[in-house]
């Protein structure tokens, strides 16, 4: 096959047509793509730093789902928090209802009139003699002896039976009776009391009943009821307070993570808030020093969840924060990897019109350089 030959002029001319047709093609493919480098070949120094600023942002970008997701556990836990306020403000209203209805104390008053004489000497009441000595039991608790000494007063004697714990003493007068003077012994927290004669028979002899029985308080039974029911209720609200399988309030541990490395997170302890772990007992609603520890208890329980909300709400915070500086940070890698790559599509436009009219250009010194041949053709005509 023979080749083609080509003047100088004309190969200089395809030449030339050629490398614009290139130049086209390749301005063609960075505005279909938008990018000016599309490959290594390009420009393999901004190819690799883009690409690793956009791995960074991808990397990141997929840590951004766990934070949220980690925004929705504390979320979560919050609201728990708020349902079990409620329930335990609840139990509060139904330890203070059964507290003012154990206002009852045991108490009795003795049928004996005590004479001015006898209470300025106890050996002159008819029965006692020196030593005598009864005990009182308070609720469960049994005092110690209550001795009557020889030539002791009334006053001694209400000293030594205040001084029991749970015991009030106190000589009353018989309002018909002008002048009249009666040993009246009471409960103060609405115990039972008892009265054991142990040395002669004292508290016979002061005309005392031995067994001086407490009020018990009104709705005690349906109060420690609906006590019982509450604390139940606590115990079962706090297995539905999770999310996605973490419940802080359960005892889990939420923990996210923040960088591509792992080497920054945050990990929040849980806390069991059942009523175990809140510190509520069963309800003893007998006696007014027992109703009173159960609203301490509730006080340490709502402080505590006012501490377990604050300390979450602190968390919440830094998990937000650093959700926002993680997205904002996204945005700046993509930024920058755009920057290396982008193409400037004016620019390219304006190269590819400047290619065009080149080319147009091109062609038209190629018809010219034919024509030399044309005239050597004109000859042979």
């Amino acid at each position: 096959m023979t080749a083609v030959t080509l003047t100088a002029a004309m190969r200089a001319n395809l030449l030339s047509l050629q490398g614009t047709a290139q130049l086209m093609g390749q301005t063609q493919f960075r505005l279909s793509t938008g990018n000016k480098i599309n490959s290594a070949l390009d420009n393999p120094s901004s190819f690799f730093a883009a690409q690793g600023l956009n791995n960074r942002a991808g990397d990141l970008a997929a840590l951004l789902d766990g934070m949220g997701q980690a925004v929705q556990t504390l979320k979560a836990a919050d609201e728990g928090i708020k349902g079990l306020t409620k329930l335990v403000e609840q139990a509060k209203a139904v330890a203070q209802s059964a507290r003012s209805d154990a206002s009852g104390n045991a108490s009795i008053t003795g049928t004996h009139s005590f004479t001015a004489a006898e209470m300025a000497d106890m050996d002159t009441v008819a029965g006692v003699t020196a030593d005598d000595a009864f005990t009182i039991t308070v609720g469960s608790t049994v005092s110690a002896p209550v001795v009557v000494a020889a030539n002791s007063t009334m006053a001694t004697l209400l000293t030594n039976l205040n001084a029991i714990t749970g015991v009030k003493a106190e000589l009353v007068s018989d309002t018909g009776n002008s002048g009249q003077f009666f040993l009246k012994i009471s409960s103060t927290g609405g115990q039972t009391l008892d009265i054991t004669e142990t040395v002669g028979n004292l508290g016979a002899d002061f005309g005392l009943s031995l067994a001086l029985t407490g009020t018990t308080p009104a709705n005690k039974a349906a109060n420690e009821a609906s006590y019982a029911t509450l604390l139940t209720q606590i115990n079962q609200y706090i297995k539905d307070t999770g999310y996605r399988g973490v419940n802080l309030l359960n005892g889990d541990t939420l923990k996210t993570t923040f960088n591509e490395g792992g080497t920054a997170s945050l990990s929040v302890a849980g806390t069991t808030r059942n009523a175990s772990g809140l510190g509520l007992n069963a309800a003893d609603f007998s006696l007014t020093s027992t109703i009173d520890t159960n609203l301490s208890e509730i006080s340490t329980a709502l402080a505590t969840l006012r501490s377990d909300a604050s300390n979450y709400g602190n968390n919440l915070s830094v998990i937000q924060t650093r959700q926002d500086f993680t997205t904002n940070l996204v945005n700046v890698l993509k930024d920058g990897a755009s920057a290396l790559t982008i193409a400037d599509k004016n620019e390219e436009g304006a190269n590819m019109l400047a290619l065009q009219t080149s080319q147009q250009l091109g062609i038209q010194a190629l018809s010219l350089a034919s024509q030399a041949n044309q005239s050597v053709l004109r000859l042979f005509q």
